[in-house]
């Protein structure tokens, strides 16, 4: 057996790089992005200007953003609420690590596949009130998909918010929870930014049809080393 020296993770060396790329593994799963492409198709269709694209997509990742971030600041302070961070903290990487196993089977397995997906009912609401396109639709769509994207990779979330209240204060945890969703978005950003070329936005959501399964093999490979290195070498 090797003797594991355990990671001071509330070093910002450690933690900047480790929430921020988190953050981002986070928000390239399937659900997010593959209902902005949906969106952003959808508005191309209807001939909208790239500039009522922009505010609207701009509106649709803002409310993503809060909504995510609401999420994270109340997990954050119920696990600070009642104590035993570590406790909590091993419960989020064994959920992270279940999580990854049950990527690995959708991908693995399409025919099998249980769960890491919105809610049907929660899918068409969300596709039926990006259809009217209009700012507080799309605001609502966008508050759907923030908290009914949560069963799809929730599990890093939780894992990496239990892991800031076992080592940061409140304080410096929100501000880590603000870093982690910006980098939760930033591929939404991104992808936003790609609808001034309609050409390439298509090509991009066949692609992502696609490898989907090569995307929740690659999700559940991530979450599971993530939950196992966090058992091992941090919590």
């Amino acid at each position: 057996m090797f003797l594991l020296t355990a990671i001071n993770a509330s070093n910002p060396k450690i933690m900047l790089p480790l929430v921020a790329g988190t953050g981002f593994l986070d928000g390239i799963h399937p659900c997010a992005i593959a209902i902005l492409i949906f969106f952003i198709a959808f508005l191309i269709s209807m001939q909208k200007a790239f500039k009522n694209i922009l505010v609207m997509g701009l509106v649709y990742v803002g409310v993503i953003f809060l909504t995510y971030l609401a999420v994270g600041v109340g997990l954050l302070s119920g696990i600070m609420f009642f104590g035993q961070h570590h406790f909590f903290a091993k419960v989020g990487s064994y959920l992270l690590i279940l999580l990854g196993v049950l990527s690995l089977r959708d991908g693995f397995l399409p025919r099998f596949r249980l769960g890491l997906k919105m809610p049907k009912f929660s899918n068409d609401k969300i596709r039926a009130l990006l259809e009217k396109a209009t700012l507080p639709t799309v605001a609502g769509a966008a508050f759907l998909v923030g908290l009914c994207s949560i069963p799809c990779s929730g599990g890093i979330y939780a894992a990496i918010t239990s892991l800031l209240a076992s080592q940061t204060t409140f304080f410096t945890g929100f501000l880590y929870l603000i870093l982690y969703n910006l980098m939760f978005i930033a591929p939404l950003v991104i992808l936003l930014l790609v609808a001034a070329n309609p050409f390439t936005l298509v090509k991009l959501g066949e692609w992502q049809q696609r490898n989907r399964r090569q995307q929740l093999i690659i999700m559940g490979i991530a979450m599971l080393a993530l939950g196992i290195l966090f058992l091992i070498f941090i919590v």
